[in-house]
């Protein structure tokens, strides 16, 4: 899987505006074949800052998303930001479950 990361920096008074067209943009993203999942979000210690985030099965899908005009109208958004925005393509080679804790922590005691 691979999860595009966005922050954006809002301008002054546009908060809802730019929210607002984050979410519609999202509610497209998820009728498109090969997205897993997409969140816009705002984090606690940072109001003034926007996240989207899209997780794409693969990278093809990836692919095929950014030469689509899905893409362009992410990238007009992002030209919205009053500061550079902060966007990431984030592969992700593995997962894994409970288990991996487990041998972790099997591997913790066996130290000492």
């Amino acid at each position: 899987m691979i999860e595009l990361h966005i922050v954006l920096r809002v301008p002054v008074n546009k908060s809802r505006a730019l929210t607002d067209a984050l979410q519609a943009l999202a509610k497209s993203a998820r009728t498109q074949s090969g997205c897993v999942e997409v969140d816009v979000y705002k984090t606690v210690g940072f109001p003034r800052y926007v996240c989207y985030d899209e997780i794409w099965e693969s990278e093809a899908s990836l692919r095929k998303m950014i030469a689509s005009s899905h893409f362009s109208r992410l990238a007009a958004l992002m030209e919205l930001s009053s500061e550079p925005p902060a966007c990431e393509f984030r592969f992700i080679s593995q997962t894994y479950g409970l288990d991996f804790a487990e041998r972790v922590r099997a591997n913790a005691y066996d130290v000492n």
